[in-house]
């Protein structure tokens, strides 16, 4: 007995919507990757802004922007090989996209402490530095991180289907 050609047009629709969902999580990746850019600004290296802000980063976050951003950006990479690979690895992704969430939970949790009157040079110089004001950009890092999850979520469904 043959194999209908309906099952092989099925396979084929099935890898279309599998690379569909691979293609919407990497630009849900490259998004949030740009956003985090914003946080290594080269242009401003050695200057008072970068010194300040460097200063707020620490204020506010209780770690050196140095420490965090190599940590972040290991995390992305690790996270963007898992949600590139072509077998897709539900678990893999998830784990570095969870490493990556809890290191912003500091981020997500910032806004208890964003009505001190202390934090107003802090406001000064994440603007300067990002150009974007504290609540902004959590607000898009958030988000960016919702759009991943929701993105992992279905290549997982499509995986298991």
């Amino acid at each position: 007995m043959t194999t209908p050609i309906v099952t092989s047009s099925t396979d084929s629709q099935m890898q279309q919507i599998q690379d569909k969902a691979k293609r919407s999580c990497m630009v849900s990746f490259r998004r949030l990757h740009s956003h985090l850019k914003l946080l290594s600004n080269n242009n401003l290296k050695g200057t008072q802004t970068e010194y300040g802000f460097k200063r707020a980063f620490a204020t506010l976050f209780g770690q050196d922007l140095e420490t965090f951003t190599g940590t972040m950006f290991l995390n992305m990479d690790q996270l963007e090989k898992q949600l590139d690979n072509e077998e897709f690895q539900e678990i893999g992704s998830m784990a570095y996209f969870k490493a990556l969430e809890t290191q912003f939970q500091m981020f997500i949790k910032l806004r208890i402490y964003l009505d001190d009157e202390y934090v107003v040079m802090t406001h000064n110089y994440f603007l300067q530095y990002t150009q974007l004001e504290i609540l902004e950009f959590c607000d898009t890092l958030m988000q960016h991180m919702e759009s991943i999850k929701k993105s992992i979520d279905e290549r997982a469904l499509h995986k298991r289907v």
